[in-house]
């Protein structure tokens, strides 16, 4: 066709050889080693190549101003530019696009860089989470207050400076990051920049580092996997896109959106799936003790040869003649995309055996159930979180095996009941629970008393599962995953005030959910502003729409005074006032069976609304008196 095109139009040949000639040779230049050997390795692009010319040109004592994106500083090959980078780097002033400074994405993030032309000792200023320019006057004026979060208590981005912010980086911090974010034997001048926002996080860094063993330390006790790509999967004939309620856990294939911290049985696809949205949140207080949600692949080959495909741990149990498939223990399960600017950006959870999963997910097998309940809590917690926020990376790959692993000497018991009860939620954890089931179960307690916690709930554990061994309640599920943030902090040696600073600084979406999600005296979810939690509660405000789609509202309560609601929508703001009486929805739910059932959601209030960071204070003094009474 080109040819032909050629032969018709005798100019365009010459035009698009000429074309062709320069973008070739363009691009052979910036590759070209010999033009900039400092950019051996990485991924080459225009802006990284005007960084080495202008240390070239530049006067002795001149000075270069660059405002590039952050990829020189997160690559993870980019060490051997950052050797050259850090000597003569003067400031480092980190920006996300939140407020659309450039049409390049909200979320995109670039800084302003000052580079001196000469190398020197490392020395450097160092600003992070900037949405506008004169946050960084304000970081070079006195204050006596607080430093902030990246978001204030208005929910908006913060744009006010604090001298906290402005952080000196010298080649002793750069180790530090270079231990917690690299190979081992990484130099210091090669480690990767993470996003600190305040002075006070370093002591915190400082602390990890100090951990003696990390998860890659224990090399021959887990093993990592992807498991199916869901490209190729589909085309050598594995797996099979077909959503449907499987048969059996070995029909099920996992992806993302099936879990949440500490919840395998987050959502499940729509009938009909054809978007990331296509999801149904699940209610843990109604579902069957058997339930599988639906999956969206099944396997496509006879199970003989699934089996085949399906990889297998390193070692042998004691007796085996061979290695077993993943798929036969317990895992602990992470979402493969980081979301750095949502609510959560690790999502972890355990799941149970025979489900398979696409690389949407990776998944971690160990070879003792102590170690999956250490690293799951570990993983579950704010901590970790942190430390993958820190990092900006947006893929998981095998990063949580870079950080430090709690050794839970005197809380394993805690760590346990908390792990274990938040994800054994079906009879697919019957075997789980029974290895795992100690009578230190029995002896736990809530750190609050409250009538939303069930006080009785950890003494009415049994050895052999039942429904009644997992959490089931927005509240109490919330409680557990406080309290192994506390948990995690105290066993890496955190002070209280440095787990509430990574609270307040790092996850300002989280607090905003939290600052407006309401629950009832059992517990329930009645409102939140969650986008994971759509369909959860009430709308703010009532919706004609969900009169249409079948939904009946009913208050029953003394204080209720807007009459019969059988043909009344009814949203948050009708109801939060109530002291007494209940508040109820019926509907049809389609998340047990694609004929979909009547199902009455009830209320009762008053309705409460916690605070985490007074959850916080109340915990970690409830298991620093347990520790010193032990």
């Amino acid at each position: 066709m080109r040819v032909d095109t050629f032969n018709d139009i005798p100019a365009l040949e010459a035009a698009w050889r000429s074309e062709y000639e320069g973008c070739e040779g363009m691009q052979n230049f910036l590759n070209a080693q010999q033009n900039y050997p400092v950019l051996r390795g990485v991924q080459t692009n225009l802006y990284k190549c005007f960084l080495p010319q202008a240390w070239r040109l530049g006067a002795q004592k001149g000075v270069a101003g660059f405002l590039h994106p952050e990829g020189i500083y997160d690559d993870p090959k980019g060490g051997q530019l950052r050797v050259s980078v850090y000597p003569r780097l003067r400031a480092h002033f980190q920006f996300q696009n939140e407020k659309g400074l450039f049409p390049i994405g909200n979320r995109n993030k670039f800084s302003i860089n000052l580079y001196a032309t000469t190398a020197a000792s490392i020395g450097f200023s160092n600003i992070a989470n900037l949405f506008m320019p004169q946050t960084i006057d304000g970081c070079y004026v006195l204050s006596d207050k607080p430093v902030g979060g990246i978001k204030n208590d208005q929910d908006d981005w913060n744009l006010e400076g604090h001298p906290d912010r402005l952080l000196q980086i010298n080649e002793e911090l750069l180790e530090l990051f270079s231990r917690l974010y690299d190979n081992e034997g990484t130099p210091s001048l090669e480690a990767r920049l993470p996003a600190l926002h305040a002075i006070q996080l370093i002591m915190v860094l400082d602390k990890f580092a100090a951990q003696p063993i990390r998860l890659g330390d224990l090399q021959n006790e887990y093993l990592s996997t992807v498991m199916f790509d869901e490209t190729y999967a589909q085309r050598d004939g594995t797996i099979e896109r077909n959503t449907q309620f499987p048969k059996d856990s070995s029909q099920w294939v996992l992806s993302g959106p099936h879990f949440y911290v500490g919840n395998p049985l987050y959502n499940t696809p729509k009938a009909i799936c054809d978007t990331h949205k296509a999801y149904d949140n699940l209610d843990l207080l109604t579902l069957p003790d058997d339930y599988l949600p639906r999956t969206n692949y099944i396997p496509a080959c006879d199970a003989q040869e699934y089996a085949k495909r399906t990889p297998r741990v390193t070692w042998t149990e004691s007796g085996e003649d061979e290695p077993r498939k993943v798929t036969d223990y317990y895992r602990l399960a992470l979402r493969a995309m980081i979301s750095i600017g949502g609510e959560k950006g690790l999502v972890p959870s355990l799941v149970p055996k025979d489900v398979a999963h696409t690389n949407g997910v990776r998944t971690y097998c160990f070879n003792s159930s102590d170690l999956l309940i250490r690293v799951s809590g570990a993983a579950y917690s704010l901590i970790y979180d942190f430390m993958m926020k820190l990092s900006g990376r947006t893929n998981l790959h095998q990063s949580i095996e870079e950080y430090a692993l709690p050794d839970f000497v005197e809380t394993a018991h805690h760590l346990s009941a908390r792990v274990m009860s938040l994800s054994a939620l079906t009879t697919s954890y019957s075997d789980f629970w029974q290895s795992c089931y100690t009578t230190d179960l029995n002896i736990q307690r809530w750190s609050r008393d409250l009538p939303q916690l069930s006080q009785d709930f950890f003494a009415n554990l049994t050895p052999e599962w039942q429904r009644n061994c997992a959490l089931r309640t927005d509240y109490s599920r919330r409680q557990a995953l406080v309290e192994i943030d506390v948990l995690v902090a105290q066993a890496l040696g955190l002070t209280l005030e440095e787990l509430l600073t990574i609270y307040r600084v790092q996850f300002p979406v989280m607090r905003q959910y939290e600052a407006d999600t309401w629950y009832d005296q059992n517990g329930r979810i009645i409102f939140t502003p969650s986008k994971g939690l759509v369909g959860v509660g009430l709308p703010r405000t009532a919706r004609k729409a969900d009169l249409k789609n079948g939904f009946v509202f009913d208050v029953d309560s003394p204080e209720w005074t807007s009459g019969d609601c059988t043909d009344q929508a009814i949203g948050w703001d009708d109801v939060k006032h109530l002291q007494t009486g209940t508040v109820s929805v019926t509907f049809d739910d389609y998340t047990r069976s694609d004929e979909g059932e009547r199902r009455t959601v009830t209320w009762q209030a008053p309705f409460i609304k916690p605070d985490r960071e007074d959850d916080y204070k109340v915990a970690w003094s409830f298991f620093v008196q347990d520790k010193e009474s032990a």
